[in-house]
């Protein structure tokens, strides 16, 4: 009988592929096909963008952040998940992006013991659009998986364009002044969630006043990271 009851709620509520949303097997989180094709950042990692060396190319280059690390690159149908992310707000694509990232910071910063997760902010007008904030329900779902609290330590405190709509010079303009700390972050290490990194800007703008507001160390991670071309450098 329980396993005609498993086999009913099977039919009745199936799972269903975090990238693509083709039905899958209780047991599985993606579907062949995406499993197959999903561009996952591999080691050896770069120790401050966290690509594969490979294809990093920030150089080293120094951040107010410590490390950034993604379990997925943003293209092919990681990419189509990321879209499902931002616009459906469904707790399948959630989980199976958090159970993803929690695996990278267990593997990546294991030996870091975290006082929060926090979330990059949206700004209030674009969450009256949307109905919900991605990177805030990133955060939750990863600090339950980490066992580590979520505080929502920043705020944004004016509208801007979108980073994905501007250049690489204009990105890190775009951002100047535009985050406030609002939670007590002195001495703590705090890990700082997001769903798409390009040229780190936006990490870099939270982190860098986190630390202004005291916080010891900045960690991040994203859902996948854009796979930049070296002229973008």
């Amino acid at each position: 009988m329980r396993r005609l009851g498993k086999v009913l709620l099977t039919i009745l509520f199936p799972h269903h592929c975090f990238l693509c949303g083709e039905v899958i097997l209780p047991r599985q989180k993606l579907c062949p096909d995406c499993a197959r094709t999903a561009a996952y950042v591999l080691p050896p990692l770069c120790e401050h963008c966290g690509r594969n060396e490979d294809d990093c190319t920030c150089r080293g280059h120094s951040r107010s952040f410590e490390r950034s690390v993604s379990p997925f690159y943003h293209k092919g149908v990681v990419k189509k998940g990321i879209q499902s992310l931002k616009m459906d707000n469904y707790t399948t694509v959630v989980d199976g992006f958090a159970d993803e990232m929690a695996e990278v910071v267990r593997r990546e910063y294991g030996g870091i013991a975290f006082h929060c997760v926090t979330a990059v902010p949206m700004h209030r007008r674009d969450f009256r659009q949307r109905g919900f904030d991605q990177a805030a329900r990133l955060a939750q779902a990863l600090s339950e998986r980490l066992g580590v609290p979520y505080i929502p330590t920043l705020t944004k405190l004016q509208y801007t364009d979108p980073q994905k709509e501007l250049t690489a010079i204009r990105r890190q303009g775009n951002l100047l002044g535009v985050f406030d700390v609002v939670a007590d972050v002195a001495g703590q290490t705090v890990l700082l969630v997001d769903d798409v990194t390009t040229t780190g800007s936006t990490l870099e703008e939270c982190a860098k006043m986190l630390k202004i507001f005291g916080a010891e160390t900045v960690y991040a991670v994203t859902a996948a990271a854009t796979l930049l071309q070296r002229q973008e450098e």
